[in-house]
């Protein structure tokens, strides 16, 4: 394991200063208004209730968050009134698996109607389908109470501007909010990102700053002349080439320094070669692409060598997550697994003689890696614009959300995300929840539109042994972040909305090509020239006047 230190890690705060150079973001004032409405405040932040268990780790690094270790035992109760007056609340929502048992033969969905004191009609959307039936509910005119909304995509956003949901500004402004305190669980900066044209469109849920991290192989890494700890790019590919060149590994499985390559996979590269968010500003204060910086030239010329050399398996960019079979010295894996009870003793358990850590990624030259924290929300939801014109109705509505809101340690919450003790969940000996499998269809009618409050890292008793470990690396990653020049304001250039997909997927597909030596570096220039003239010109200059109007 990582030796954990907390004088080392609290001691390396500056490196984070270094590389904000980066990229920045200016705050914004308490007073919010916009062009749409009055002036209004930014939502007062309450946070939730404490929980009954201490942190095993405490930060104050931006972009950290607590790490738990032990498991709330005592449960608060975080809403003191009875949500709804018995009248129907409609939601349209996203759904990943199979349909809820119905409302007759489900008693979760039955105790939750009586919970709310209002009958809970979801319209259930596979993701699949999502955005077109998404656009069929917004032509029939028929907009559902409560809205799930990804304001990332360009059918959804449109659908706030066109006015089909409620503006909650007002509603929502300053202490206003207190009377939801669930709804007030969340930072002002989350409230800050999410605006759209100055105003609070949407109710957004709490995420991580960072969501992802490197994960070593220690069985094959120590097989190495470098060892657990390069300290620079050079370093790196000597390891991860030693790694390809052992052959085989445990229980003779076929390894390579990589396996896996995609869009999300090259963040770990962006970290390690510091190429900052994908629009920046550079030394001039003028807004880039990525693409255009020295320093994602340098990451395309390292990977292409490394493809070239070996240490990529040669399925590494299959679509199709069977064809990797091999074993790594690096993967790139989400938080929330790794740590989980399905996290690195399962996997050391799954291949017998091999072992995992997580791996403190250096930066190409040997200086910090710089990492760009994620936008600081996450899924939404909207009030129908329709629903709204009725004060008495808007207050039933939210009194609704403010209970599926709840946050993490509390009473309700509890209920919405594991159900009915003895039917849907027995507590194991560490007092977690573990499904009552044949049940869980019952549970499907879950809302997945908003969470709130204590947003920690919570270990599993599985993953306790990796905790230390877990928490330098972490440290590391925020000590080195830098928020994206342009976090709440990722809406702003229409053509990224309607045209973003398209960019991205020649972005990938120009990466992909260089990497595995379909194309040549050489052609970064035209490609850069084709990537403007596609579309990433007007991005600029959108995203450039946004960025003026916002006084940033």
């Amino acid at each position: 394991m990582v030796e954990f230190s907390r004088r080392n890690l609290l001691g390396a705060a500056g490196a984070a200063a270094a590389a904000a150079a980066v990229g920045s973001a200016a705050g914004c004032s308490g007073n919010a208004g916009g062009a749409t409405g009055g002036d209004y405040e930014i939502p007062t932040y309450q946070p939730a209730p404490e929980l009954d268990v201490q942190p095993y780790y405490a930060t104050e690094t931006e972009g950290m968050e607590n790490v738990y270790t032990e498991q709330v035992q005592t449960y608060f109760k975080s809403v003191n009134r009875e949500p709804g007056s018995g009248g129907k609340v409609t939601t349209f929502q996203l759904t990943w698996g199979d349909p809820s048992t119905p409302l007759e033969d489900n008693p979760y969905w039955q105790e939750l109607n009586a919970r709310l004191g209002a009958s809970f009609e979801p319209q259930f959307v596979p993701q699949p389908v999502f955005d077109q039936k998404f656009a069929t509910m917004l032509a029939s005119g028929d907009v559902p109470d409560l809205v799930f909304v990804n304001d990332q995509s360009a059918v959804n956003l449109q659908a706030i501007r066109d006015g089909a949901f409620a503006d909650l500004s007002e509603v929502l402004s300053g202490d206003d909010i207190l009377k939801w305190p669930n709804l007030a669980a969340r930072k002002e900066e989350i409230w800050k990102a999410s605006l759209k044209d100055g105003r609070i469109y949407q109710i957004p849920s709490i995420v991580w700053n960072l969501t992802n991290l490197p994960v070593m192989r220690t069985d094959l890494v120590d097989q190495t002349s470098i060892g657990r700890a390069p300290k620079d790019a050079d370093e790196l590919f000597t390891m991860l080439k030693e790694v390809s060149a052992l052959g085989s590994g445990p229980g003779g499985q076929k390894v390579y320094g990589l396996n896996q390559y995609a869009p999300d996979k090259a963040l770990m590269f962006q970290r390690l070669f510091k190429t900052g968010p994908e629009w920046q500003l550079n030394g001039d204060g003028d807004l880039v692409h990525m693409v255009e910086t020295e320093n994602y030239k340098a990451m395309l010329e390292w990977l292409a060598r490394a493809w070239a050399e070996g240490i990529f398996d040669p399925v590494s960019m299959s679509p199709t997550p069977t064809d990797i079979v091999s074993g790594a010295a690096l993967r790139y894996d989400a938080v929330g697994a790794a740590i989980s009870a399905t996290g690195l003793s399962q996997w050391e358990s799954d291949l017998p003689g091999a072992t995992f850590d997580f791996f403190d990624m250096p930066g190409f030259d040997g200086s910090a890696q710089v990492v760009v924290r994620n936008i600081p929300y996450g899924r939404s939801t909207c009030v129908s614009a329709k629903a709204a014109e009725d004060e008495d109705r808007l207050t039933e509505i939210l009194n609704v959300l403010d209970y599926l809101s709840a946050p993490y340690g509390s009473e309700e919450a509890l209920f919405v995300s594991s159900g009915i003790e003895g039917r849907h969940y027995d507590f194991d000996e560490h007092g977690i929840p573990i499904p009552i499998a044949e049940n869980m269809p019952e549970l499907g009618v879950q809302y997945v539109g908003v969470s709130s409050g204590d947003n920690s890292y919570r270990v599993h008793p599985n993953a306790i042994p990796w905790t230390d470990s877990f928490v330098t690396v972490m440290e590391a990653l925020a000590q080195n972040s830098i928020v994206r020049p342009l976090e709440g304001l990722e809406g702003a250039s229409q053509t990224f909305v309607t045209k973003g997909a398209q960019l991205k997927q020649l972005l990938t597909d120009f990466e992909n090509g260089v990497i595995t030596g379909r194309d040549s570096i050489d052609g970064l220039g035209s490609f850069v020239d084709n990537y403007m003239s596609q579309g990433g010109t007007q991005v600029k200059d959108e995203y450039t006047q946004a960025l003026k109007d916002a006084g940033k």
